[in-house]
């Protein structure tokens, strides 16, 4: 029976794999066999999408050691264990939402915001970085008997434009990418020590908020006519900053009275003891978090004496299979256990809490908290929690997250924030709607913060919303800045200091009220000396053409995200209508478009 196409690709992925094992000979040899057996064209399938245009973060990781392991080992056990290592490191690589490119030898390419465009992939690919280092280290020690020595990761990373699609032979085309993102990550692996993480300028600009890095002095790389500014990755921060914005700069709210106001009110009632629900919805970048922020601010100015505790759970990108993590992050907060806190002091914060709050239930929720926050337990006590099975151990999570909150509402006013819900994982959203009914007899201020989609679970927290709350629910949706107060905007980031009118018109018709929008296209035409400021504090444009604005990076990934959840063929029209420009002929697209996706030709605009 003639092999599949897809049977093939898989053969030759395992067969590269596999080479410093086999040797380049034998994989050659049985290469070029299985490329005879390829089928015709014409039983193909349909043909391969085309190629486009993407930002991604390029991962390159080399595991240095199995050279010497194939001295030494028979080469069945060196298969064995770089299959098992490969496992370990693909499975944190998927964790965070990277796809694997391809394995050469002993070395892996990871994609992150392709095939699939991600939010933060800059930041999931570190992270992934970072846990793939740790995995590493345990796979030493539970094949320390069968190494001669420890195994080590050699990491390059690097951020930029790429043309991402079907690369390769007529018989057989892999999904990969090309640019010189990809070849400048190659070169820093290269250039990487034993498990250093060694990252491009474009990525550290991109994360510098959320990592701690150390700058190293430029190098000279192939292809490169330039030395390149290098970054050795150091550590998540602990707590992060929001990378948004300009450095040093921060405008007063504009455009937001009518909800702050709402959100004033809804804190003076918390102040007389009622509790309530506030969902705060809106677009990427339209400012949910700063109005949060500002209520908190206002909070310390009106009240500095309130007996009041504020703590938010943020979820993130990567985490709406990671159970219980928005609740995780939000327990945390409220314990203030410290920065640099270890498993023990957050244990000791933990016990001490509840000996204050509930003497009477301590010893009973102290396990179950403790489980949520994977804090060190006696090896009894972890057994005894397993025997409960899943669904009931689940439940009495709830339970007692619930006692522990009802317990605090009676010592203080408890002010808790859920941010970016939109990606929160069930068990988070399901403990949230458990201390609802928290809200009617405690003073319990509930801020949900999130974007609303149809295609996310919250869509369905959302419609619930009124009906789970007993009508103790205010929505906010917040709209896109008018122009006028886009304008204000953007005169407070400027500092009030002129502009030149054409880029004015065109940043604010390019970010269509959106406040993220208006700072980062600010930060990317100042960083990129667009925009310098002359001795007389007038801003001047340097570019001969305003088609040299372009979107900066950090907002490619919110955008090409929005993208790529299109249904195809409307992802295929905006492709095609992008190429005309922001007005065109309705009917040139469809003459365009009309033997690809049969839209009639009709005129218009």
């Amino acid at each position: 029976m003639t092999p599949s196409r897809q049977e093939l690709e898989a053969a030759l992925r395992v067969l590269q794999a596999h080479q410093q094992v086999l040797g380049p000979e034998v994989v050659d040899t049985i290469r070029r066999a299985l490329a005879g057996a390829a089928p015709a064209d014409a039983d193909r399938g349909p043909a391969a999408p085309p190629a486009e245009r993407k930002q991604v973060t390029v991962l390159f990781a080399d595991i240095a050691g199995f050279t010497a392991l194939s001295e030494t080992l028979d080469p069945e056990d060196v298969r064995s264990l770089i299959n098992a290592c490969f496992d370990r490191l693909v499975e944190v690589i998927h964790r965070y939402g990277g796809y694997i490119d391809k394995f050469i030898g002993d070395e892996v390419m990871a994609l992150f915001g392709a095939p699939v465009a991600l939010e933060n992939a800059a930041e999931r690919a570190l992270l992934a970085a970072l846990d793939m280092k740790k995995a590493l280290a345990e796979f030493n020690a539970h094949h320390a008997d069968r190494l001669p020595r420890p195994l080590s990761l050699h990491f390059g990373l690097n951020t930029g434009p790429v043309i991402a699609g079907s690369i390769g032979a007529r018989y057989r085309q892999d999904y990969s990418v090309l640019g010189d993102a990809v070849n400048l990550a190659a070169r820093l692996e290269d250039l990487s020590g034993p498990n250093e993480i060694l990252v491009g300028e474009n990525t550290y600009r991109l994360t510098e908020t959320r990592f701690e890095f150390e700058a190293l002095p430029p190098v000279t790389v192939k292809g490169k006519s330039r030395p390149v500014r290098v970054y050795r990755l150091v550590r998540a921060r602990p707590s992060p900053g929001t990378g948004r914005g300009l450095r040093g700069v921060v405008s007063p709210l504009v455009g937001r009275g009518e909800q702050m106001a709402r959100l004033h009110d809804a804190l003076a009632d918390l102040l007389a003891g009622q509790g309530q629900v506030v969902a705060v919805t809106g677009e990427a970048g339209i400012g949910k978090s700063r109005l949060v922020q500002e209520l908190q601010a206002l909070c310390r100015r009106e009240w500095p004496e309130l007996q009041l505790r504020w703590a938010a759970g943020r979820a993130v990108s990567y985490g709406e299979n990671i159970s219980y993590l928005v609740t995780r992050h939000l327990l945390v907060d409220l314990l203030a256990p410290g920065r640099d806190a270890s498993p023990a002091d957050t244990a000791a914060v933990l016990e001490k809490e509840l000996r204050r709050l509930a003497p009477d239930r301590a010893a009973v929720w102290y396990p179950f908290l403790a489980h949520l926050l994977e804090l060190p337990l006696p090896e009894e006590t972890t057994l005894k929690l397993a025997r409960l099975g899943g669904e009931a151990l689940h439940r009495q999570t709830l339970q007692t997250v619930y006692g522990y909150l009802d317990r605090l509402a009676q010592a203080d006013s408890l002010v808790l924030v859920g941010e970016d819900l939109h990606w929160a994982d069930p068990s988070s959203l399901e403990l949230l709607e458990t201390i609802f009914p928290l809200t009617a007899r405690r003073p319990i201020l509930l801020i949900l913060v999130y974007r609303l989609r149809r295609e996310s679970r919250i869509w369905a927290f959302h419609q619930r919303l009124p009906e789970l709350t007993e009508r103790r629910f205010l929505h906010l949706d917040l709209p896109p800045l008018s122009r006028a107060d886009s304008g204000q905007l953007l005169d407070n980031l400027l500092n009030r200091s002129p502009l030149p009118d054409r880029v004015r018109q065109l940043i604010l018709d390019k970010t269509e009220g959106n406040p993220f929008f208006i700072e980062e296209v600010i930060r990317s035409l100042i960083e990129r000396q667009v925009l310098v400021r002359t001795d007389g504090d007038i801003w001047r444009l340097t570019a001969t053409s305003l088609d040299d604005i372009q979107i900066p990076d950090t907002l490619q990934g919110v955008i090409m995200a929005r993208i790529d959840r299109l249904p195809p063929e409307e992802k295929r029209v905006l492709q095609v209508a992008s190429v005309m420009g922001r007005t065109f002929q309705y009917s040139v697209l469809a003459r365009v478009l009309a033997a690809e996706l049969g839209l009639e030709d009709e005129s218009g605009e």
